[in-house]
């Protein structure tokens, strides 16, 4: 399965959940003794992201000067083998094939192919150098990872609250990507506030027939 899925397909499969408790954790407040981690985890997400969108106008236009130039180069096809050289290696031994690897039916075709590749390959980097390309996707692909990190962060921290629930939906909104696994992360907060809503209300049920 893909390893990485949009958020908002997660969110949207667990809405149902929420709505399900909502009713019994609506007023579910932060855990006693505890402060919530997720305001300062979405504003570093924000901060991260910010950085990101600042790189982009830079990294479109050297990625539109590499595509330009790329395209001029001509990337060699290797031709397939004729049934000819394909029925000839059919009826060679194995010995025969040892012997003769490089003067096999089609072997010589394939060679040349290597050499015209590695040379393509060398001319395709001069141009990702020459028009900035390798440095600019260099620096967008670290704050990538930056800003990935801090999204995982604000979705795998317990949230306590639906305060906490909205942080982890405005991330979502904005970022969208997500593993797989993080559903867990989300089922486990609804779960966590429907228990405590529970247990609140047989506390409160309780005082009241005391009273």
């Amino acid at each position: 399965m893909n390893q990485h899925v949009s958020r908002r397909t997660f969110f949207e499969t667990t809405a149902y959940v929420t709505a399900t408790v909502a009713g019994i954790a609506a007023s579910v407040p932060a855990r006693a003794g505890a402060t919530s981690k997720l305001p300062a985890l979405e504003a570093a997400f924000f901060a991260e992201w910010n950085k990101l969108r600042a790189l982009e106008p830079e990294h479109g236009a050297a990625e539109r000067r590499y595509f330009d130039e790329r395209v001029k180069l001509q990337k060699p096809v290797l031709r397939e083998r004729t049934r000819e050289e394909i029925e000839a290696v059919r009826n060679m031994t194995v010995a025969e094939l040892g012997d003769m690897s490089r003067s096999l039916p089609g072997a010589m075709a394939a060679l040349e192919f290597d050499d015209a590749l590695r040379t393509y390959n060398r001319a395709e980097w001069k141009v990702r150098c020459s028009t900035g390309f390798t440095r600019v996707n260099r620096a967008y692909q670290r704050q990538h990872a930056r800003a990935t990190a801090a999204a995982n962060r604000v979705i795998r921290s317990p949230a306590h609250s639906f305060d906490d629930l909205a942080a982890k939906a405005r991330v979502h909104k904005t970022w969208e990507y997500a593993d797989e696994a993080d559903i867990g992360y989300i089922m486990a907060d609804i779960a966590r506030m429907a228990k405590k809503g529970v247990r609140d209300d047989r506390a409160q049920l309780g005082a009241s027939s005391v009273a």
